[in-house]
């Protein structure tokens, strides 16, 4: 049921065959896309769009043209501040068709700064044809959909979908170890690397200018750092309280066509608790649970529920559901394997027969900043080693930190190494893929396991840990996190299900605010209390919710977000399947080391044989064996056959 947009631009040469070039991209969407599907096509342009009313009536489901001034727009996402700006730049002639023709209008008089001004998750493109430009913009947080581009012969190519942007003859489709890489390491691939050499992806808050055969990329909105020392707590909250019970208004819509995902959290409790507040008939919210009382949040999920009067829906991950991973693969659209996915999709899923669209928490942790997880102290040991020049000795201590003894074993050395190359360098700081040193032992040829550093080097002595906290949570866990991985896994899905996506706390003005916030307002504790993990996380939010959530809620620990991986490989039958198709594959052949997959395969069955101690050791572990997985379905869908062609299979058809 996806959405999207596309194009092809050549302002030097008139575009042979657009017709044929439309209809090809124009495949996909068409073949599984809802709402009204638009085309515009000019000797040297060709876009497209298709978008669903969904329940809005600003949404504008047609390309937006202003022949006048020789302006075009198509548009992905949604404008959550479609009523502000519209008072704010009233139509001076005909009244305004949507948002749009509100795009266009406050194009013409601001330009493309325009764009920072817009609350909400959106892909933008605005065709100007007087000045012999293309512009693309994505929202600060990247929307569901990263916005694959290309330049072949002085020609920009285009899509909201890599599909899309397959069919169109001429772009090549080879594999990039990079990006390959990035994955196996981190579950994902950051912008603005994909899967394929020559195919870039848009970063978020980032523009695309393509004139004279050329694309320019640069960020057209940052992060403001500049804090509010003054804001007591006293005064944060009430503003805190307004701004949140804003953005969710925002995202209400006004039929009761909005549902809102309920883990029993504090986050996502806020969220049904002001959405409740918002709206004059039940709220329908939706929680996902496990058999595993570890993991389990549902029954504080039905006391937020029978608090507030919601319609509740619940559902059980049994790890059956890895059955549909060819199926999630295959929207995906590049590898992707990240802890949390089917938890994101079998909750969007039980939403999808309910609901247009969802309200999410997404966010709402990095927005108070998790310190590089693990309870911040790989933060507060990062700034010892930055603050007392140790980073360098630092990292090579991480070199040290080899063999069984810190790899293979459910131990205290494992954890070591971990926290250790967390606090030495931040590229390292996700655990649950290979590693440098893994990686280069996976591969045959150990010149193709280089992995980009997405992160730079530190820049000299740090002023306090209050610096390197702000620092780590903007570069790490908003910037990379938030924006190249959970938005991208909840939009896939929700593009997948057809159902419209919001995010209240990566609501623009909720953002702003609490990044400029003290960290004694979001935060207690100081560089000690991190050290000791005796910090107080969450503190405007939780002292904002006094009054509104159930005290159950309030005095909860943190217990999911997350799929213990482990249970989709319970089954003994179905793990031999999956080492035997591993083992017989060409791809897995071609680039991998057999004996390294037959040793990975042998060493996580003998992790059965023993209680497991901590659990995301084993989690780790099954993480490894399902991203091998992930990739050679992704290889299978999109290198070995044309992406259009394939019916994605069941795994159980898929092992064959």
């Amino acid at each position: 049921m996806s959405q999207g947009i596309f194009g092809i631009i050549d302002f030097r040469n008139a575009i042979a065959d657009r017709d044929v070039l439309g209809n090809a991209m124009a495949a996909y969407l068409k073949m599984s896309g809802s709402g009204e599907f638009s085309v515009s096509t000019g000797l040297g342009h060709l876009i497209g769009m298709r978008r669903s009313a969904a329940d809005s009536p600003s949404r504008q489901t047609r390309i937006e043209h202003d022949p006048d001034a020789g302006l075009a727009a198509v548009i992905h996402g949604e404008v959550n501040n479609y009523r502000e700006l519209l008072s704010q730049h009233p139509p001076s002639g005909r009244p305004c068709c949507g948002d749009l023709d509100l795009v266009l209008r406050m194009y013409r008089r601001s330009g493309a700064s325009f764009a920072r001004s817009i609350n909400g998750l959106f892909t933008i493109g605005i065709l100007d044809e007087r000045e012999k430009t293309f512009r693309l913009m994505n929202d600060r947080f990247g929307l569901a959909h990263q916005l694959y581009w290309t330049v072949a012969d002085g020609r920009l190519i285009f899509a909201t979908h890599l599909k899309t942007l397959l069919a169109c003859p001429g772009v090549r489709r080879e594999l990039d170890h990079e990006g390959l890489n990035l994955f196996l390491k981190y579950a994902y691939i950051t912008s603005p690397w994909s899967i394929l050499k020559g195919i870039n992806k848009l970063p978020p808050g980032h523009m695309l200018t393509f004139r004279d055969g050329k694309a320019e990329v640069a960020p057209y909105w940052q992060f403001d750092a500049v804090t509010r020392p003054g804001m007591t707590m006293e005064e944060a909250i009430p503003a805190y309280r307004d701004l949140l019970r804003g953005a969710i208004a925002r995202r209400m819509g006004s039929d009761g066509s909005t549902g809102v995902m309920l883990s029993g959290g504090l986050d996502s409790s806020a969220n049904a608790a002001l959405a409740a507040s918002c709206s004059s008939t039940p709220v329908k919210t939706f929680a996902i649970g496990f058999e595993d009382p570890r993991f389990d949040e549902r029954p504080f999920a039905r006391i937020v529920a029978k608090h507030f009067g919601t319609d509740h829906h619940e559902y059980t991950i049994t790890g059956r559901e890895i059955d549909d991973l060819p199926s999630l693969v295959w929207h995906l659209e590049e590898p992707y394997f990240e802890f949390g996915l089917f938890l994101t999709y079998m909750g969007l899923k039980s939403a999808s027969g309910h609901v247009q669209a969802v309200i999410g928490g997404e966010g709402a942790d990095q927005m108070y900043g998790t310190g590089g997880f693990a309870g911040g102290r790989p933060a507060a040991v990062h700034y010892l080693f930055r603050k007392s020049g140790m980073i360098g000795p630092a990292r090579t201590v991480s070199s040290l930190l080899r063999g069984p003894l810190f790899y293979d074993r459910d131990n205290l050395g494992f954890q070591l190494r971990l926290f250790w190359n967390r606090a030495a360098d931040l590229n390292d700081w996700y655990f649950y893929g290979y590693d440098g040193h893994e990686l280069s032992q996976l591969y045959r040829n150990g010149n193709l396991a280089r992995v980009p550093r997405i992160f730079g080097e530190p820049a000299g002595s740090p002023e306090s840990f209050a610096q390197v906290y702000l620092e780590t949570q903007i570069e790490q866990d908003m910037r990379h996190y938030v924006n190249e991985n959970v938005m991208v896994k909840s939009g896939r899905m929700a593009d997948m299900l057809g159902l419209v996506l919001r995010e209240s706390f990566l609501d623009a003005d909720v953002a702003d605010f609490l990044v400029s916030l003290p960290m004694p307002v979001k935060r207690g504790g100081g560089l000690v209390d991190h050290l000791r993990g005796r910090f107080k996380s969450k503190l405007l939010h939780r002292k904002a919710m006094e009054g509104i959530l159930p005290p159950e809620i309030m005095s909860k620990p943190k217990q999911g977000g997350f799929v213990p991986v482990m249970i989709f490989l319970n089954d003994p039958a179905l793990r031999k399947r999956i080492y035997e198709k591993l083992l017989r594959s060409e791809v897995m052949g071609e680039y991998f080391r057999t004996d390294y997959l037959r040793t990975l395969f042998e060493k996580y069955e003998s992790f059965q044989q023993g209680a497991v101690g901590w659990p995301n050791f084993l989690n780790s572990k099954a993480n490894r064996i399902l991203f091998l997985l992930t990739f050679d379905i992704w290889h299978h869908c999109y290198l070995a056959n044309d992406p259009l062609g394939v019916t994605p299979p069941s795994l159980n058809e898929y092992l064959g």
